[in-house]
């Protein structure tokens, strides 16, 4: 029976024990499946923030981008333009991408030019939803990257 003298105890032990459900029910979530998206090497792209920070001066400077686009089958396309929108051959282009709502599946190619001044790559598609993609192109001494994000069965932008 609750009195007048036990309330207090039975209050606090009722708001405790909701509190440790809670954190259970939390941390069987947070578990289960494979989990989102967390940054590979993290700590070491923190520490090396200036040289980042420098091949976005760099990017800018060159004037290029990338147009692309992701298909449902996995096969990544893109277009490397110079500053007043012509095409560039004669590069060599890599890229990193993952789905970014999950940890598992992501993926690197090379790409290889094509002769509509295109370049391509099959990747393997894990997942559906949004995906990052992150180029490195080199062409001569020139060395360029570009994040794209996007959609299978639609372009590749320009993360924001």
């Amino acid at each position: 029976m609750i009195t007048r003298d036990n309330i207090w105890p039975i209050a606090i032990a009722g708001v405790l024990g909701v509190t440790v459900l809670a954190n259970g029910v939390l941390l069987y979530e947070a578990n289960k499946g494979d989990g989102s998206a967390y940054e590979e090497d993290y700590y070491r792209k923190a520490v090396e923030w200036d040289s980042t920070a420098a091949q976005s001066r760099r990017n800018a400077s060159l004037g290029w981008r990338l147009v692309g686009s992701l298909d449902r089958s996995g096969v990544i396309s893109v277009q490397l333009l110079g500053p007043a929108g012509a095409p560039l051959d004669s590069a060599r282009i890599a890229l990193d991408g993952f789905a970014v709502a999950h940890a598992t599946g992501a993926f690197s190619a090379r790409l290889t030019p094509s002769p509509d001044h295109r370049y391509g790559a099959s990747v393997r598609l894990d997942h559906s939803g949004l995906h990052e993609v992150r180029f490195t192109v080199l062409r001569g001494a020139d060395r360029f990257t570009e994040t794209l994000r996007g959609e299978p069965g639609g372009p590749l932008t320009p993360r924001t």
